[in-house]
C-alpha cells in the first residue's frame, strides 16, 4: 500500500491518540535503554541500582530496537506527529506534581496520619518551606526565556 493511502485509513483523531500512545512507549523505551546502557542514579533519598545482566541488556536493547522500527513504520505510514517537549517543559511540570506531595508533607497535613509534636512541627515546617520555595526556583528557572512548549 502506497504511504498516501495508508494515511487515509485514519482519521486526524484516530493519528492524535496513536501518537500520543506510542509517544508515550516510546519515552518509556528512552528510558529502559538509558538503563541498558548501565545507567543508574545516586542521590540523597533516591537510588537505583542497575542489577540488569548484560544479557538482560543486550536482549531489552534488541527488544527496545525492534519496537521502534515498528512504530517508526507507523509513524510514516500513517503520518503520526512527534511530540516535541522541551526539558524546561518537562522540569516546570515535574515541580507542579512534586509541589503538592511536598505540601501535604507539613505538618498540618501530618496530623492524618497521627498528632504531630509541636517540637517536630516547629522543625519540620520551615524546612519544608524553604524545600517548596527552592523548588518554585527551579521551575522559574526552568521558565527563563522559554518559548517552546
Amino acid at each position: 500500500m502506497m504511504e498516501q493511502e495508508t494515511r487515509g485509513l485514519i482519521n486526524d483523531n484516530h493519528r492524535r491518540a496513536l501518537s500520543a500512545g506510542l509517544g508515550l512507549l516510546d519515552e518509556a523505551l528512552c528510558q529502559f535503554q538509558r538503563w541498558a546502557e548501565g545507567a543508574e542514579t545516586r542521590s540523597v533519598l533516591f537510588e537505583e541500582r542497575n542489577n540488569l545482566s548484560p544479557s538482560q541488556r543486550k536482549r531489552i536493547n534488541a527488544l527496545i530496537s525492534d519496537l521502534q522500527a515498528r512504530i517508526t513504520e507507523l509513524r510514516d505510514a500513517l503520518g503520526l506527529e512527534r511530540r516535541v517537549q522541551s526539558v524546561s517543559h518537562s522540569i516546570r511540570a515535574q515541580c507542579s506534581v512534586l509541589w503538592e506531595s511536598l505540601v501535604e508533607s507539613e505538618s498540618r497535613y501530618l496530623r492524618g496520619y497521627g498528632e504531630v509534636n509541636p517540637e517536630a512541627a516547629a522543625y519540620l515546617d520551615p524546612k519544608m518551606e524553604a524545600i517548596i520555595d527552592r523548588l518554585f526556583a527551579l521551575s522559574a528557572i526552568a521558565d527563563e526565556g522559554d518559548a517552546s512548549p
